[in-house]
C-alpha cells in the first residue's frame, strides 16, 4: 500500500485512470487517492506475492498439465 506524498497518510485507494494517456505515461504504475487529504497520485503498482513468483508459475503451470494428462488417461481408459 503506498504511501500519500502529500501528507504521508496510508490510507490510500486505487483511484481510475483519467485516459489512455494517462496509463500509458504512467506504465507499471498505478493511479492512487488518498483518503484523508484527497490527494491524487501516481505510485508503484503493488507486487502481487502469487503472480510474480516463479516457483508458484512453475508449480500452477505443472499442476494444470498433470490435471490434463489425468483426464485425458481417464477418458481415454473409459472408451
Amino acid at each position: 500500500m503506498p504511501t500519500c506524498p502529500r501528507c504521508d497518510g496510508t490510507d490510500c485507494r486505487e483511484s481510475p485512470w483519467r485516459s489512455e494517456d494517462e496509463k500509458r505515461e504512467h506504465a507499471g504504475e498505478r493511479a492512487w487517492r488518498c483518503m484523508s487529504c484527497v490527494h491524487r497520485f501516481h505510485a508503484p503498482a503493488p507486487k502481487s506475492a502469487l503472480l510474480d513468483n516463479p516457483v508458484v508459475a512453475a508449480v500452477g503451470g505443472s499442476t494444470l498439465i498433470l490435471m490434463i494428462a489425468v483426464i485425458t488417461i481417464l477418458w481415454i481408459w473409459k472408451n
